[in-house]
């Protein structure tokens, strides 16, 4: 479906490259640099970070634990809660293996669904959708001797452990999410700059933690792998990230919204497209994965994004530290893509 030709011509007066203030236009690793260093504080800022922080400020980090802890064989499994930000309490699962330690760490925030299934915590429906689509990726992280942290993302309704702005009027169909952005944005805040804020708070904890030592990796899929993407782009202590069937255009050369509009942000293309902000974690490995049947992000669009993100990693003269996989499914986690490629990067960043 296409866009009459008037609201064509002006989509693409408003999407026009051109305008795109923070595009990476950089060909070497000097200039790379330069764009990058400058171009990562207008992000933060973009998203809203400094607004959070003036707003709350940063509260010191205080976990309060769950009664009990499960004993699941490699690994334990227990309920926290963490504080991001006045009256914000962000819950997680924290997956520790067995063993002295010290261990990686992994945060995996999850997308619109109940983001408890990546801890391996769901009902009997979902058991079988979790196995067929490797949905339990802080299970399968903390088997791997990651400590594995599942946190529940904010304004995402589809978990009902998430801090969200209810859609208590009806008006967007009932959609949290999107009622949840609508109401932060009208103080220049964005649900995608929350979403890494609590992100980076969680990570100001866990990398403080005795038992605690690098490479810290980040994955989630679709609104998890739009997180891990963005909160990669602004705090480099992420030294791997992996965000699955999210890497795209922001909006499709047709005019088409690729993301929910819960990951709006006002002024995101006059920042610049998705390969710039992806652009903002070289020369850290980056792995991309799609599905090649996921009808939400066409392969030829994903192409396009993927040969753009590649060029900006030429530039930062780290070829090899970016790749793309495409998964022979649709919207869901590849396990047998992803770990190796985690693994073998991994063994390279071990203190």
């Amino acid at each position: 479906m296409q866009h009459p030709d008037d609201v064509r011509a002006y989509l693409g007066r408003l999407y026009a490259e051109s305008g795109r203030q923070w595009a990476c236009r950089a060909t070497t690793p000097a200039a790379f640099g330069v764009w990058q260093g400058e171009a990562r504080d207008a992000f933060r800022d973009l998203l809203g970070l400094s607004l959070i922080e003036a707003q709350g400020g940063r509260v010191e980090p205080r976990v309060e634990w769950a009664d009990g802890v499960e004993d699941l064989g490699q690994y334990t499994r227990q309920r926290g809660w963490l504080d991001t930000e006045p009256a914000v309490r962000t819950s997680f699962w924290c997956l520790r293996p067995k063993g002295q330690g010290p261990f990686p760490l992994a945060v995996t925030p999850h997308g619109h669904e109940n983001g408890d299934i990546y801890a391996g915590v769901t009902d009997a429906d979902g058991q079988q959708r979790m196995v067929d689509e490797d949905r339990d990726v802080a299970v399968q992280a903390a088997r791997r001797g990651f400590l594995a942290i599942a946190p529940a993302t904010r304004g995402i309704g589809g978990n009902p452990s998430s801090f969200r702005v209810t859609d208590i009027g009806k008006r967007h169909g009932g959609r949290d999410c999107v009622c949840h952005n609508w109401q932060v944005a009208a103080v220049g805040r964005s649900a995608l700059g929350e979403r890494v804020w609590d992100l980076l708070r969680i990570l100001d904890w866990a990398l403080a933690l005795p038992e605690v030592t690098g490479p810290t990796l980040m994955l989630g899929n679709s609104g998890g792998g739009m997180a891990t993407a963005h909160a990669a782009a602004c705090d480099r202590r992420i030294d791997i990230a992996v965000p699955c069937c999210a890497f795209n255009n922001y909006m499709s050369p047709a005019g088409t919204l690729r993301h929910c509009p819960c990951n709006a942000v006002p002024g995101l293309l006059a920042f610049g497209e998705f390969w710039d902000v992806a652009g903002l974690l070289a020369p850290r490995p980056l792995l991309t994965v799609n599905g090649r049947h996921d009808g939400l992000h066409p392969t030829d669009e994903v192409d396009a994004a993927v040969a753009r993100l590649a060029k900006i990693y030429a530039a930062a003269g780290a070829e090899g530290r970016y790749e793309h996989r495409y998964g022979e499914a649709g919207h869901r986690f590849y396990a047998d893509i992803m770990w190796p490629w985690i693994e073998a990067h991994r063994e390279k960043l071990q203190p």
